[in-house]
């Protein structure tokens, strides 16, 4: 490695070091704005050198002022200065990807863009593990693991991936439900004591009308909360600081569930962890009710 590009890698090293040590301080010294900020930096590492302050601002809802003096707190004059320290970093962790694209583009000739799309899955897939090191992973880990009663919603598009959550998670502890919210004001999760349980809300921009509704009256009930979200719903932030959002916009015809899915599922393998025996006993006891209504029994062929 050239001296130059040592140079680089150390910035970069060092860039993400402060950003580190901003987010661990970010209770005490960063308001709420900024702590918004703080989140999609981290998020978005990858990303960062690519983006102009107007479009960071756009996408975490605060003011370009707000990126800019968050920038100033990490020790650096503009966020130009900032992305170019970061940029040896984001350039080799592209290096990453390299043999999942090759061997695509070996398979999958005459596929078009797809090659791109697949990159941007598998970015997601990655990001959504590297969840796992956040403050607010093990937050929200510690608040599913052990609320005595546990709520999960979604709405349209979200539903499906909030009713397997909860359909799954029943397998590594009890007390979990799955609010249809049939009567249409959500009271079964919103009468509950807020200190015997949670709710888990699995939203998207495109259905978040509802789920600001609920996410509000939650807050102002002092419900614990939840939000597995995607990039665009900014708007969790202003609800509960145990946000964890997903890449979904992989330039398909939908945008893709896929990392809020991996989300969910490594939400629930950390859960079983966090249980330990207990998990391992409720899974025995689920077990033991499908066998008593065959419903595990294969089909005969």
């Amino acid at each position: 490695m050239s001296e130059i590009a040592a140079g680089e890698a150390v910035g970069g090293e060092i860039a993400l070091q402060k950003l580190a040590e901003a987010l661990r301080d970010e209770d005490a010294s960063l308001t709420r704005s900024e702590r918004t900020v703080a989140a999609y930096f981290k998020d978005n590492i990858s990303h960062l050198p690519f983006e102009t302050g107007a479009a960071i601002a756009q996408k975490t809802g605060v003011s370009e002022m707000t990126v800019i003096r968050f920038v100033r707190r990490l020790g650096y004059a503009s966020l130009r200065d900032f992305k170019e320290a970061l940029r040896a970093a984001a350039s080799s962790s592209d290096n990453a990807l390299d043999d999942a694209l090759e061997r695509f583009h070996v398979r999958g000739g005459g596929v078009g863009d797809l090659d791109e799309s697949l990159e941007l899955e598998l970015r997601a897939v990655v990001e959504a593990y590297e969840l796992t090191r956040l403050d607010r992973w093990r937050g929200a880990v510690d608040l599913i693991a052990n609320s005595p009663r546990l709520f999960v919603t979604g709405f349209q598009g979200s539903k499906g991936l909030a009713l397997d959550f909860a359909t799954r998670l029943k397998y590594a502890r009890e007390g979990v439900r799955f609010a249809e919210g049939a009567s249409g004001v959500y009271s079964e999760v919103l009468e509950s004591p807020p200190d015997e349980a949670c709710l888990v809300l699995v939203d998207t921009a495109a259905y978040a009308r509802k789920g600001v509704a609920l996410a509000r009256k939650a807050r102002e009930l002092k419900l614990p909360l939840v939000v597995v979200t995607d990039r665009y719903s900014n708007w969790a932030y202003e609800f509960t600081d145990l946000v964890l959002q997903g890449s979904t916009a992989v330039r398909t015809f939908w945008d893709s569930s896929a990392s809020l899915s991996v989300i969910l599922n490594l939400l629930i393998n950390a859960v079983a962890v966090a249980r330990g025996p207990a998990a391992a006993k409720r899974f025995e006891t689920m077990r033991e009710l499908g066998v008593h209504f065959r419903e595990f029994e294969q089909l005969n062929r």
